[in-house]
């Protein structure tokens, strides 16, 4: 992995989000690249050690419940990573939509109780347990590919998750390598240089309050509007999660007041949170 600094930089905010005090729920990450863009193993290397987190590269709804559900009532979790959604959703129709519909509730509503016939919480959960999600997808896994028999685009998940709110309850980080990056990182291959080790990431693991900043935090529509209206939306879901994003470095920075650095942080973040695919 070379030059990826901003996406380390998305991921180890969206994880701080979650220790910023009077947050409704975590900022939740959707990291959207081809094939051999680094994606897992940047979430890896970022999570992999931090407490508060879990990594798993493929979920069901009867481990959310036996032990996702305990694992944020009484361990702290946070946030859960999944490398890539498809693991989790790939399954048939019914069984896919079930998962999505309680991923959707975890990561926003909470869950308070389930009852249906092969699941039960067996309790009612108040205040309703949620936590905050990390996961990536592939390009072409998000848009679908274009079928030139049908002429008609295929496979995607973008217009079901739109339909169903899921796509807004996301902070989107689309990008791609441009050749440069791609030459360089042959070059690491030919000399095999792609072992390096890796410094390992931290966050502040502390409930802690930050004070916004309502003239500042007025610099962030623009880029809200834009994601919102790519899922179907006005920016509100958005607006919330980058101003959690602007206190989230506060707190890496050991401030407790949002600045100007703080809001040039995101912005220069904003480059790639949309579905643009800029160079990374």
């Amino acid at each position: 992995m070379i030059e990826i600094e901003s996406l380390i930089d998305i991921i180890k905010l969206t994880l701080q989000t979650a220790y910023v005090k009077h947050l409704d729920t975590p900022v939740n990450l959707l990291i959207i690249a081809k094939p051999e863009s680094g994606k897992t193993k940047a979430m890896e290397y970022v999570a992999f050690k931090i407490k508060g987190t879990y990594i798993t590269n493929n979920l069901t709804q009867s481990v959310v419940v036996s032990k996702i559900l305990p694992m944020i009532e009484f361990h702290g979790l946070k946030h859960l990573v999944i490398p890539d959604i498809l693991n989790a959703i790939q399954k048939d129709k019914r069984t896919q939509q079930g998962f999505v519909n309680m991923i959707k509730t975890l990561i926003e509503e909470g869950i308070t109780s389930l009852d249906t016939f092969h699941m039960r919480t067996h309790r009612v959960y108040d205040p309703p347990i949620k936590c905050g999600l990390i996961t990536a997808i592939t390009t072409d896994s998000y848009y679908g590919h274009y079928n030139e028999k049908t002429q008609r685009t295929e496979g995607g998940v973008k217009h079901y998750w739109k339909r169903i709110g899921l796509a807004s309850r996301f902070v989107p980080f689309s990008y791609e390598y441009e050749i440069a990056k791609i030459v360089k990182i042959f070059k690491l291959i030919d000399n095999e240089e792609y072992h390096k080790p890796m410094k390992t990431q931290t966050i502040i693991r502390k409930m802690t309050e930050v004070k916004g900043n309502p003239r500042l935090f007025e610099q962030l529509t623009m880029l809200s509007v834009e994601v919102g209206r790519h899922v179907g939306g006005y920016g509100i879901r958005a607006k919330k999660s980058l101003q959690a994003l602007c206190k989230a470095n506060v707190l890496l920075n050991h401030r407790t007041k949002v600045t100007q650095e703080d809001i040039d942080k995101i912005l220069k973040l904003g480059n790639w949170i949309n579905y643009k695919f800029n160079p990374l």
